[in-house]
């Protein structure tokens, strides 16, 4: 799977051939190294943001934490994922220090439920 270093190359060529035949570079030996620069780190830039634009960075469905408080079912309270505390509501009873893995998301609260047998949501 080269493509994505190859179409780029092609272009960069492309360009540089069309630049020296219309007399718009003037020293091939220093033009041409910096389209290539230029041309590749465009490349990658442009690469990087298609990449990671489908990316949900705030999704915490899946995440193991641990509670805060002692979390009647239905009820609110805290739990600390990743260093942070998050409002959750709790599908089960859970008590203070219980893992918890989180199972959804409503109004910026957590929906968790206890970890039992240290399962993972994907």
């Amino acid at each position: 799977m080269a493509h994505h270093i190859v179409i780029p190359i092609i272009i960069i060529l492309v360009l540089v051939i069309v630049l020296i035949a219309t007399g718009y570079i003037s020293d091939p030996i220093i033009d041409i190294p910096s389209f290539a620069i230029v041309g590749f780190l465009t490349y990658r830039i442009f690469y990087v943001i298609i990449k990671t634009r489908k990316r949900n960075l705030y999704s915490y469905t899946g995440k193991i934490g641990k509670a805060v408080d002692d979390i009647p079912k239905g009820k609110e309270g805290y739990i600390l994922i990743e260093g942070e505390y998050w409002r959750a509501i709790a599908e089960e009873p859970i008590t203070s220090g219980d893992e918890v893995i989180v199972v959804g998301m409503q109004d910026l609260k957590l929906i968790v439920r206890k970890n039992k047998n240290n399962e993972v949501i994907i």
